[in-house]
Order: C-alpha cells, then sequence, then structure tokens
C-alpha cells in the first residue's frame, strides 16, 4: 500500500464513514500515475470476515479540472476522475480501493474499515419507508460528538505592524466570494487600516514589510486569472508572501482544488473552523479568519416581524440531498408563502445569473423573509457562516439542521437547531407561534451586530497571525427548545413512523394486485428501429389530418358545456390514453381554480385515445362546477398538435398548458396568474415536483431555477406545465411539429422555450414548489438519446445564433459535449466566432 501510495496522486471527494446507515455507498475521487504511466484500471474489493471479497469495477475518465490544477505537466490528469457504487450487508467490511499499474498488477491505494447497518430485509418485504425511518433512528442514536475546533495552530513567522490590508481576487469569481473580500476589507478599514479588494490584479512578490496580503480563494484567482496571465511557475511565486483564504466546504472538489497552491504559500486561512481543522489534517499551517457582521450585509431598514410577506425563504445550490428534502416536503411549501432560491450546481454565480440574487435584491428578500432555512450542501454539518450572517443581520429566525463550527453563537438563543426530520414541524411551530420566532431573530441580530462584527474577526485574526494564540470558541450545546416544540418532535417521529408503516403497507396490497411488469427495455437498436417506425406513423397521420382539413373535413370533435364568464385562463388538458389519471387531474385543477379569482375553463384534447380516456373525460366534464370543454380528435399526432388544438380553441387570453397525468397544488394558478401580470411576462413557470405511482412518491424536481437564456442553452431545465399568453403561443406559430415526425420526441417544449429565449421575451418564475410531474418507467426522452448527434445538430442551426452569445460549457441542448463528436457540430455552425469558441473549450 504504501509503494502505490508513493507512486500514485489519488484524491477522495469524501472520507469512507466508518460507519454507514443504509446499504450503498459512492464514492468519487480522481488517481493518476506520478510519472504519467497509463493505468490500466480501479477496483473497490469490499470483505466481510469468512466471506470471499466482492469486487466492483469503478467508471473512469471522468474530468477533474482539480487535478489537472495539482498535476499540469500530466496529460492525463485531466480524466482522471473515478466514480465507485459500492452495496453493503449488514457488519464490518474491510474496503480496499485498488489501481492495476502498467505492469498489470492490482495493487492497494487506500483502505478502510465500514460498520454498515443496511436493514434491506425491511426493504425486500416492502417496506422501504419503515426502513428509512429506522436508519434515521439509527443515525440519530450514533450522532457524532462536536469537533474541537479550537485546536491549538502555530503562528506566522515574524510578527510585524501591518498598515495596510490588499485582498486579491478575480472578476470572474462567483459574487459571493467578492462579497467575502468586501466584507474582510470593510471589517480591516474600521480597525483603521488601509484595506481595498484588488481584482485581476496579481499579488507583489516583494511587498513592503507592513503590507498584508490576502487572496480570497485560490481555486478561483489562480485558475480563473492568474494561469491564464502568467506560467505556473510565476503563480507559485505570487504565493510566497501571500495568505490563501479558504471559503469552501472541506473535502468539495473546490476545497481539494485549494490544496495544490497551499505548499507554496506563506499562509492558508480559511473562514470556518471545519476548513481550518480539514487543513491542518494535511499538515498544511491554516489560520482562522471568521467572518463577522457589518452593515453592507443588511438590506435597510428592518421589517417588524409581522410586516414580512415571506414565510420562508430557502438560499442555495441545488445537490441531490437538498432536492430529496424538498421534494419530500412538497405539499407543506406549496402551501406557505415560501421563496426557495436554487442555483445550479458547478455553475458559475455572477451578475449574469439569474438564479443566484444579487447582494441588494437578496436582502431585500431576507428583509421581507421570517424564516431562513438551512438544508446542508451534504451529510457534512458544515454551518454556513456567510449566508447565515447575512440572515441574522436582515431579522430572520434562522432554523437549521445540526451544525459544527458555529461558535460563540448559541443554539435555541441566537437560531434553531434541530435533527433534519424535524425541520418542517420546527418551521410550522415558528410561524404558528410568531413572537418565539421573533424573539430568536432579534437575540441573533443583536449579538452579530454588537459581539461579532467583522472588525473584531479582523483583530482575532491578526492577533493569531502575530502569534496572541486567537483561538476559534468551541460549539455551545445549545438551550433547550420550547417544550411545546420538544413535545411536538417527539410525536412527529412517532406519527411518521406509522405513516410510513402504513404507506408501504397500501402500497404492498396495490403491488399485488397490479399487473404483470412491462418486460426490460430492447437494445438500443431495436428501440431505434421502433423510434423510427413510430415517427413515420406520427407523419403519415398528420400528413392525412392536414389533408382532410384543407377539404373542409372535421378531423375533430367538440364537446361543450355552458360557459358563463368569459375566463381570463384556458387550462388545455392534453389527454392520450390516461383515463385512469384524468380525473384526478380535473380535481386539482378545480380545486386551484377555487384559489383564483378570475373565471378560467378547463380545456382537455384527446388525442385519439384507445383507452376509455374520452369516457372518463366526459365523466369529469359532467361533474366539475367549472366549465369544461373536450376535444376529441379522429387522428393520434403527438403532443405538439394536441396542444396547438388546445392553443387554437382557448378561449381565454392566457393558457395554462398541462398533460393528463400531472397535478397542481391550490396554490399555482394564483400565484402564476399574479406572476405573468406583474411583469408583462409572456409565460410564467413555477418549480415542479417529481412522483412516480402516487403523489407521496416524490422523487426531486424540475423547472428549479429562474429564467436564464445561458442556462437553457445547455439542457432542458423548464418543464412545459406553465402559464403563457395565448397571443405569444400564436405568434411563434404554435409548438413545432417537426420534431417528433423526425423521432425526437418530448423536446417540443424544450423547442418552444428556446424560441422565447431567442426572441428576448420575459418570463416569469415562482420559486416555490406548485405542480406535480408524473415520472413513467418509460420516458420519449430515452428514445430520443437515440439520436442526440442529429439533435444537436438540428438545434444548432435553429438557434445557433442564440448559443454564441455565450462562453462554451459542458452540454450543448441537452447533451455532453463529449459525447458528441467535435467535427459534427462544427458541420451544423456556419458562425467561425462560435466555431471559434467550441474549438478553444475543447
Amino acid at each position: 500500500m504504501n509503494g502505490a501510495a508513493e507512486e500514485f496522486a489519488y484524491r477522495l471527494d469524501q472520507p469512507i464513514p466508518p460507519r454507514l446507515f443504509g446499504a450503498e455507498l459512492q464514492i468519487t475521487g480522481w488517481l493518476l500515475h506520478r510519472g504519467g504511466e497509463p493505468i490500466h484500471g480501479i477496483r473497490a474489493l469490499v470483505k466481510r470476515s469468512w466471506h470471499r471479497p466482492r469486487v466492483i469495477k469503478a467508471r473512469r475518465k471522468r474530468t477533474r479540472t482539480d487535478a489537472e490544477a495539482a498535476f499540469p505537466d500530466l496529460p492525463r490528469a485531466r480524466t482522471s476522475g473515478f466514480f465507485l457504487e459500492l452495496q453493503f450487508s449488514l457488519g464490518r467490511q474491510r474496503v480496499q480501493l485498488q489501481v492495476q499499474d502498467d505492469a498489470r498488477v492490482w495493487r492497494t491505494f487506500h483502505a478502510a474499515t465500514v460498520q454498515a447497518w443496511p436493514l434491506q430485509g425491511l426493504a425486500r418485504i416492502g417496506f422501504p419507508r419503515v426502513r428509512e425511518q429506522a436508519l434515521a433512528a439509527l443515525a440519530r442514536s450514533w450522532t457524532p460528538k462536536r469537533s474541537a475546533v479550537n485546536a491549538a495552530r502555530p503562528a506566522l513567522p515574524a510578527p510585524r505592524a501591518i498598515t495596510q490590508v490588499d485582498l486579491f481576487a478575480t472578476t470572474k469569481s462567483n459574487l459571493f466570494i467578492l462579497e467575502i473580500g468586501e466584507l474582510i476589507a470593510a471589517g480591516f478599514r474600521e480597525l483603521g487600516y488601509v484595506a481595498r479588494l484588488r481584482l485581476d490584479q496579481p499579488p507583489e512578490k516583494n511587498p513592503p514589510h507592513d503590507h498584508l496580503q490576502i487572496v480570497v480563494t485560490p481555486h478561483e484567482f489562480f485558475n480563473l486569472y492568474l494561469t491564464e496571465h502568467f506560467s505556473r511557475e510565476e503563480a507559485r511565486a505570487f504565493c510566497a508572501h501571500a495568505i490563501l483564504l479558504g471559503t469552501e466546504q472541506p473535502e468539495t472538489r473546490w476545497f481539494q482544488s485549494n490544496l495544490p497552491w497551499a505548499p507554496f504559500a506563506a499562509s492558508m486561512a480559511d473562514i470556518h473552523p471545519l476548513g481550518v481543522l480539514a487543513y491542518a489534517a494535511r499538515s498544511v499551517r491554516c489560520h482562522h479568519l471568521p467572518l463577522g457582521y457589518h452593515p453592507m450585509l443588511r438590506g435597510g431598514e428592518l421589517k417588524a416581524p409581522n410586516e414580512r410577506t415571506t414565510e420562508i425563504t430557502f438560499l442555495g445550490s441545488l445537490t441531490e440531498r437538498r432536492e430529496e428534502f424538498f421534494a419530500a416536503h412538497a405539499p407543506f411549501f406549496s402551501e406557505r408563502r415560501a421563496h426557495l432560491r436554487f442555483v445550479p450546481l458547478h455553475y458559475a454565480k455572477t451578475e449574469a445569473t439569474r438564479s443566484y440574487l444579487s447582494a441588494d435584491r437578496r436582502n431585500a428578500l431576507l428583509a421581507d423573509t421570517k424564516i431562513l432555512l438551512n438544508v446542508h450542501y451534504s451529510e457534512q454539518r458544515y454551518f454556513e457562516w456567510h449566508r447565515m450572517l447575512v440572515g441574522l443581520a436582515n431579522g430572520c429566525c434562522i432554523i437549521t439542521e445540526p451544525c459544527e463550527g458555529y461558535g460563540p453563537l448559541v443554539p435555541g438563543e441566537h437560531f434553531v437547531m434541530v435533527e433534519s426530520e424535524n425541520l418542517i414541524a420546527a418551521c410550522e411551530f415558528y410561524l404558528r407561534h410568531p413572537n418565539e420566532g421573533a424573539r430568536i431573530a432579534r437575540q441573533g441580530r443583536e449579538f452579530v451586530e454588537n459581539r461579532l462584527r467583522q472588525a473584531q474577526m479582523c483583530a482575532q485574526f491578526l492577533r493569531e497571525c502575530g502569534g496572541a494564540g486567537g483561538e476559534s470558541p468551541t460549539d455551545a450545546r445549545g438551550k433547550p427548545l420550547p417544550r411545546e416544540l420538544s413535545v411536538n418532535l417527539k410525536k412527529q417521529r412517532r406519527r411518521a413512523f406509522r405513516e410510513a408503516a402504513a404507506a408501504d403497507f397500501r402500497d404492498l396490497v396495490r403491488r399485488k394486485a397490479a399487473p404483470m411488469p412491462l418486460p426490460a427495455d430492447l437494445p438500443p437498436a431495436a428501440q431505434r428501429i421502433e423510434a423510427i417506425e413510430k415517427r413515420a406513423g406520427f407523419r403519415r397521420l398528420f400528413l392525412e389530418q392536414e389533408r382532410l382539413r384543407a377539404t373542409g373535413e372535421n378531423v375533430w370533435t367538440l364537446h361543450e358545456t355552458t360557459a358563463g364568464t368569459r375566463p381570463v385562463i384556458c387550462v388545455v388538458v392534453t389527454l392520450f390514453n390516461y383515463a385512469r389519471f384524468i380525473g384526478e387531474c380535473i380535481g386539482s385543477i378545480e380545486r386551484a381554480a377555487a384559489e383564483l379569482a378570475q373565471p378560467i375553463e378547463i380545456l382537455i384534447v384527446d388525442d385519439a385515445s384507445t383507452d376509455d380516456s374520452l369516457a372518463q373525460a366526459t365523466l369529469a366534464q359532467e361533474r366539475s362546477p367549472l366549465p369544461v370543454r373536450i376535444v376529441a380528435k379522429r387522428f393520434n399526432t403527438g403532443l405538439a398538435d394536441a396542444r396547438n388544438v388546445g392553443i387554437r380553441l382557448a378561449q381565454a387570453p392566457l393558457v395554462f398548458m398541462m398533460d393528463a397525468d400531472n397535478l397542481v397544488y391550490r396554490a399555482a394558478l394564483r400565484e402564476l396568474y399574479d406572476a405573468i401580470s406583474a411583469g408583462e411576462c409572456a409565460a410564467a413557470y413555477s418549480m415542479l415536483c417529481r412522483f412516480r405511482g402516487t403523489p407521496a412518491t416524490r422523487l426531486g424536481l424540475l423547472s428549479s431555477y429562474d429564467w436564464d437564456a445561458q442556462i437553457l442553452v445547455q439542457h432542458p431545465y423548464v418543464d412545459a406545465m406553465a402559464l403563457f399568453r395565448r397571443d405569444a403561443l400564436l405568434e411563434l406559430g404554435g409548438y413545432d411539429n417537426e420534431l417528433n415526425q423526425i423521432g425526437w420526441f418530448g423536446w417540443e417544449d424544450y423547442d418552444m422555450w428556446l424560441r422565447f429565449a431567442q426572441r428576448g421575451w420575459k418570463v416569469a418564475f415562482v420559486p416555490n414548489i406548485l405542480g406535480l410531474y408524473r415520472k413513467h418507467e418509460t420516458s420519449m426522452i430515452k428514445t430520443t438519446n437515440l439520436f442526440e448527434a442529429d439533435l444537436v445538430q438540428y438545434f444548432i442551426a435553429r438557434y445557433g445564433n442564440l448559443l454564441e452569445r455565450f462562453e462554451p460549457q459542458a452540454t450543448v441542448f441537452g447533451v455532453e459535449r463529449e459525447r458528441i463528436w467535435p467535427e459534427n457540430i462544427m458541420l451544423a455552425i456556419s458562425q467561425s466566432k462560435l466555431r471559434g469558441k467550441f474549438g478553444n473549450d475543447s
């Protein structure tokens, strides 16, 4: 193992946990030979006592820019990433990560021991939800002790009298990084120093003895600016008289990207005590430069708690863990005045990023917010200091999962800290007891204003650097929660367990009564043939329909009920063989209509269903208190044509699109109507929650980000379920009927959104979960992937001028660029500028 460690360089994105509450563990990282020799494989061995080891092969050649930064002279560094999916059984198991070297010999480069509690038996007998509850209870019982975040650290050499502090960052940095730089500069100025944030300038190699140089987040400054203008040797020389300030959570890719520069710097520093410990664990000298309060974090006059209109706000990148949490609690958020502001992961948060709020907009939002909810990025219990300070400064009551590194703040006095499964119950409690929430918010705000100012934090940092031993405060245990809330949380756990058992039992009975499952997916070649035949059928039916329409023959029949007031919104429901869903869909629309002051109509377009969909639609029409019209088409011509028929026959100026297997929450139509009216927008959409089977089985989110053409040209992130101005859809000629006739099923809505972006039309985004999107076992998008190269060429031919407005990214129109032959893309690009962009980023 030691020999392999010397020959091979590697890094795991997350350490292998000693305890695992579950069966699955994903391991990602990078590995390469220090001499540039090829690697023929990576695998994991998982071994229990008295059992033969199980072998799991890794997936390879994943792009790793952090490895490339650490080893710029090794051409294989960029594609040195690997990914492992391990399955564990009950008990203690030894994990060995192995690499196959140039001599085809397997050698261990990392080993760990894992004690696993998978509880797979509960899932196998049909109780997966009960299993999740049991795993959560086990995890609570093994909660680790608080980290010792006040460990002694060595001082910087030679204390010196500082008169000027220069902080260095790049204009390409994320906005919150620049704000941290400005915040720290303001703290030093408050102490009387000359301090400034210098953008896109290198540090001085020989600064005056009384100058202190700090690089704010090295992974961005060096990789996005310095190495673009200087050689790596020169860049390292600039480090010698600078402190590199880390701002990222330990073990993340961005944290790892700082490590290659650390040995060349005067010292490292970090805004978080856990970051300091993580560097120290790697024998890197690191100091703590805490963040604190400054008036720049506040958005003007604070509103009284009873004047705040936003009940709950969340701000953060959308990770898989957060997506699962918000999907699981979608009904709760849909019923609240919530503002869920997600930004894409691995995406720069710049002034052009619509999903990331500017400091002024963010502060204004928080000044109008009662509760700022904090859900961690990962399983790491990291107290997000920057976000928490902004919330405290603007008078929010912060409710968070368990954290580490929050001292000197005190849970229960300055913020609320509860277990993950109790976050929603805590939110409900403090919304029902606004005085309690206001008290916590006031105490937190007053504490940071008076005891946790940025100037004090900067002074502490200088004392530590000078050898005066400024140490990070230890996390306080916290004050007890209100008795009523504590009692409610205990009841909530028992209720959650009972509900999980009941839901599992219902699913078990339903599965026994369900028909046999469909056969497994066809192989790709057979799928391609099937898709070609399907598109030929669509084209034949569409041409026949249009021929008959041209002769004046009816190609659909309209069944109407008596309408009253002229509707403001027409809900167009497309229906094809969804007899079992249409009644539930109409019911959800009726509940949403009851929340809306404006009249609506429902227009069901049956696309020549072969089951009893039309009969069920007629039954829903007879029962509904709303005016319902049904269009029965003679030909099954596809989703785009069905939607266009609905647009053509709609009697309202606004059209809400949805498929018959989807649902809306109560506030959906009201919130979307207010948004499209307030901004004079061409369309408005909200977040959607994906579910399978029943709405209780929620999987994740769709349409999660604000309207942003730069994200849109990378991949289709906005669903068709949205509110449109009918005249805008008519001006664009409706949905594209050509796409489904050439085999790209399910992309009509993406094409429509691209046309909106191409014309520069305003689209409103409601940052809450207002709809439910049913995910089926099979998907038209999966078929589309068989034609992805052709699809990219098709969209480039249509929207190349939109694409060339932005810097090249990893994906192009929903397809990874690495999966498309560059020459195929080049043939489709006529603009030399766009061609150059692709070449520069290949």
